[in-house]
């Protein structure tokens, strides 16, 4: 009876690390904030052009994935949390400085957005791959929705924040404000255990790391359909971040409009995670992920209209299906694949995934109408739909299934 008790709470280690995700993701989100605006205000006469280089430059290292998820395999999570934290912030802080000094080039801005890029996607990948050693199996749910509410509620506030201190101090002071905020995962993994790699001992060699993740992924159905999935959702976020300002300019009152629909998606997200607890024990994560994929679906018939409020209710709703399904199949997937290999599968979908940013950017530009482009959407998101069950089946199927661990001795 004495040991039942602490098997329920969740770790020392883990809300270290969970308050340090926090930290950086507040600074994270004050930055991406600035970001822009830097560019704008040191470069005006390249105005978009800038604008979208940053951005541009800030989403390359999603495709270097592959490889920094071998490093998140085969390293010690202590020491790559805290080089990403720390690096982060004494880039963000030098770039400050420069700004306030009125020295900062475009060249040093666009580095900073792609360093700033690579380190955040090596956290992430050396984090998911850190949560399910922190914490007991039957614990992983409650720690994943902890850990996606910090990385997605903490930016509503850096946002308002970063809007805050650009007012005040201009986006160089907003950096330089910043940086300590980034540096609190670095600090935070003082605390943490000591341990080695997973996959320590290895040697990194990216293609290799590539295929043996996209290896995996195929010899497991769950896998497939939670790529498939993901692709498709990757795609159609970047077509809301491209149709969504144009539709409220064109049939609302701009960039209010946008900022209530960004908000109503945000809060949606919070709201799916803090759900999936309390519903992952009455269902399994598996039916949860089926039920999610149906609530992004009603959500995307809902951009198919035009007024601005059905797209606010229907942002509220995609939120919620997001929230349900990321921490949902964050889970499963880690439950699937065996310690070792973690980082490689998450470094191939983060890659798969960017190609997902890209063909959403590529269709966002054609010159299609926004309804029946998502229309086009809800029809490919409700056939993914449809797979789940299929992928089940099929797992159920596979002998021993992929990852497979047996019971502690």
């Amino acid at each position: 009876m004495t040991n039942a008790a602490p098997a329920l709470r969740l770790p020392r280690a883990f809300w270290t690390y969970w308050a340090g995700v926090t930290l950086t993701a507040l600074g994270d989100a004050a930055v991406y904030v600035a970001l822009p605006f830097l560019a704008l205000a040191t470069h005006p006469a390249e105005g978009a052009g800038a604008v979208g280089g940053v951005v541009l430059a800030g989403s390359l290292p999603r495709f270097l994935a592959p490889l920094l998820g071998g490093l998140a395999d085969r390293l010690a999570p202590r020491g790559l949390l805290a080089f990403s934290a720390g690096l982060r912030a004494l880039a963000v802080a030098a770039a400050g400085l420069l700004a306030t000094s009125g020295t900062l080039p475009l060249a040093a801005l666009l580095a900073l957005a792609f360093l700033n890029g690579l380190l955040s996607t090596l956290a992430y990948a050396t984090g998911s791959a850190l949560v399910p050693r922190l914490v007991a199996p039957s614990l992983l749910a409650r720690a994943n929705s902890l850990n996606s509410g910090a990385l997605m509620g903490a930016p509503l506030l850096g946002y308002g924040l970063g809007g805050l201190l650009i007012h005040l101090l201009g986006a160089g002071g907003t950096l330089l404000v910043s940086a300590p905020l980034i540096l609190g995962l670095a600090l935070a993994t003082l605390a943490l255990p000591a341990l080695a790699g997973a996959g320590a001992g290895e040697r990194v060699q990216p293609l290799a790391d590539l295929l043996e993740g996209l290896c995996v992924i195929r010899r497991s159905p769950l896998l497939l359909a939670l790529l498939g999935m993901s692709f498709a959702l990757n795609a159609a976020m970047n077509v809301m971040n491209v149709r969504a300002p144009l539709h409220m300019t064109a049939l609302g009152r701009g960039a209010p409009d946008y900022a209530a629909f960004e908000m109503l998606i945000s809060g949606g997200v919070l709201a799916g995670i803090a759900l999936v607890t309390p519903l992952a024990a009455r269902w399994s994560l598996d039916a949860l992920i089926g039920g999610g994929r149906w609530v992004l679906v009603a959500s995307a018939l809902g951009f198919v209209l035009t007024p601005v409020p059905v797209w606010w209710g229907a942002a509220v709703v995609f939120g919620l299906g997001l929230g349900l399904l990321e921490v949902a199949a964050t889970t499963r997937s880690q439950q699937i694949v065996p310690d070792g290999l973690r980082g490689r599968v998450i470094g191939a979908l983060m890659g798969v995934n960017a190609l997902g940013l890209t063909l959403g950017a590529a269709l966002a530009a054609r010159p299609l109408g926004t309804p029946p482009l998502m229309l086009g959407l809800s029809g490919a998101l409700a056939l993914l739909a449809l797979t789940w069950p299929l992928a089940l089946r099929a797992n159920r199927r596979t002998a021993p299934p992929v990852g497979h661990v047996r019971p502690a001795e």
